[in-house]
């Protein structure tokens, strides 16, 4: 699916309320199905903002996002719930993951929202499992996972929700080097083959590499 980002700003008020502070000013890109996107920066240059404005977490004091021709801007907030549901995937830094489930059952979870089968949800939870060398930890408690572990559970969620966009937010951020080099290369190469759409902030460079097309904010602007 086609993501169009057209001239997208967004302030904040600052602690004093008097005055706002421009985070994004004028972001604007398209992205074709199957390519993948990099967003760097220092922090608080308004990368996760701009994640959030993309998913409909936030959004944008002016400018548009579309999907295809779809103009996602103009959607009610029910409306952008729905399409999300069924359109986009999201990978946290902070996992986001249940601590009464188990690994399986973190990644069926969502699928079942979306009106999948048990069995089917079982299916796309353990392919995506394999797909991040997890297989092995269906059955954990992922109160027992290291930093590393959890975040390739929130990436196999993301893949087997087999959505057109997936949006990472620092996606490698607690994984080794090695880990980081197989996750990111499982991400651009399952979303290649599927003409999904990927957008990665990260601040590591081996990450940045694998993706064909890289930007950087710098005072709320594209360089």
């Amino acid at each position: 699916m086609k993501i169009t980002c057209n001239n997208i700003c967004k302030s904040f008020q600052n602690n004093t309320m008097t005055l706002n502070r421009d985070v994004l000013r004028g972001i604007s890109f398209d992205l074709e199905s199957g390519d993948s996107l990099s967003i760097s920066g220092p922090s608080g240059a308004g990368k996760s903002t701009l994640l959030n404005i993309i998913s409909g977490l936030d959004y944008a004091d002016r400018g548009d996002i579309y999907f295809d021709n779809l103009c996602f801007s103009n959607l009610k907030t029910n409306e952008k719930t729905k399409f999300r549901l069924q359109n986009i995937s999201l990978v946290f830094q902070s996992f986001n993951l249940l601590k009464d489930f188990n690994v399986l059952e973190n990644i069926m979870l969502p699928l079942s929202y979306k009106g999948l089968s048990k069995k089917d949800s079982e299916k796309h939870a353990l392919s995506a499992l394999d797909d991040v060398d997890l297989s092995n930890f269906k059955s954990s408690s992922v109160t027992t996972l290291s930093g590393g572990e959890a975040q390739r559970v929130g990436i196999a969620r993301a893949l087997a929700m087999n959505t057109k966009i997936i949006l990472a937010d620092e996606p490698t951020g607690n994984l080794d080097k090695d880990t980081s080099n197989s996750i990111v290369n499982s991400l651009v190469d399952v979303c290649k083959m599927n003409k999904v759409s990927l957008v990665v902030v990260s601040h590591d460079d081996s990450v940045l590499s694998k993706l064909n097309i890289n930007k950087k904010i710098m005072d709320g602007k594209f360089i």
